[in-house]
């Protein structure tokens, strides 16, 4: 089940080109926000950001409901996107909303207790996964069985919890493709930013350690390091952000069929 799903995902690239619209609004987002956050202001940066979270759904809806019903029709991506909008921002709206509450909840509470920021943040971050473990096939259940908010978190968590293993499988997958993406936008970073990084790969590790944290960020976070990290971070989006929406996919419509 999850392998066939993982072929058809690799095989959606070329077989069904809708899929790259999510990849391409992504990279053309983190763009525009680093383009207007450095030119503009940090707030027109941040508008970009919220625009595209909010119409992101829009993207995602199109694009489930092409891969599900296989419709490469003229103007069939349109109709889901309209169709599944509204279904698909409400339950994503309610997952971005929780995330950021419990993990701001953990986070402070673990402070309380003299836990230092960044093993609280750690922390913080495995107490909600549970979270979107339950919550991540939402959005498409809302557009497939057209349900209310509260009723696609509810079909979700009830379709996570039947399938244990296959879903357990899926997600390992998910995070294999996670580490996979990381190392590609690496390589993608020591090419694009090679000379921006050469100053640091100059350095050994025990002066990297001994430098104060001032002049450590300072040398890090250079305009030139900026930049390529945002190149780089780009390129990624556009490659994988179509692989895990049609992976997604079309593992949930296998699941429709056990």
């Amino acid at each position: 089940m999850v392998f066939t799903s993982l072929a058809q995902a690799v095989k959606a690239y070329g077989k069904m080109p809708h899929v790259w619209i999510s990849g391409i609004f992504s990279a053309l987002a983190i763009l525009l926000t680093y383009y207007l956050a450095f030119t503009v202001s940090e707030v027109a940066g941040l508008a970009v950001m919220v625009i595209f979270f909010f119409a992101f759904p829009y993207i995602l809806a199109g694009t489930y409901g092409v891969l599900i019903d296989n419709n490469k029709k003229k103007g069939a991506f349109k109709i889901y996107a309209r169709y599944g909008f509204r279904r698909c921002l409400f339950p994503n709206i309610l997952l971005v909303l929780l995330t950021w509450f419990l993990m701001n909840l953990a986070t402070s509470l673990l402070l309380i207790f003299g836990v230092s920021p960044e093993m609280a943040l750690y922390v913080s971050l495995f107490v909600v996964i549970p979270l979107v473990f339950f919550c991540y096939f939402a959005d498409i259940t809302a557009i497939r069985h057209n349900l209310t908010m509260g009723q696609a978190v509810k079909d979700s968590a009830k379709r996570v919890s039947a399938g244990s293993f296959s879903i357990t499988a899926f997600y390992l997958m998910n995070i294999a493709v996670i580490f996979l993406a990381s190392f590609f936008m690496s390589l993608v970073m020591s090419f694009v930013g090679f000379e921006a990084l050469m100053p640091l790969t100059e350095l050994t590790e025990k002066v990297l350690a001994s430098m104060p944290l001032e002049e450590l960020t300072a040398l890090v976070l250079t305009p030139d390091v900026i930049f390529a990290t945002v190149i780089s971070l780009a390129v990624t989006a556009l490659v994988f952000v179509p692989f895990f929406v049609s992976f997604k996919t079309y593992f949930f419509k296998r699941m429709l069929t056990v």
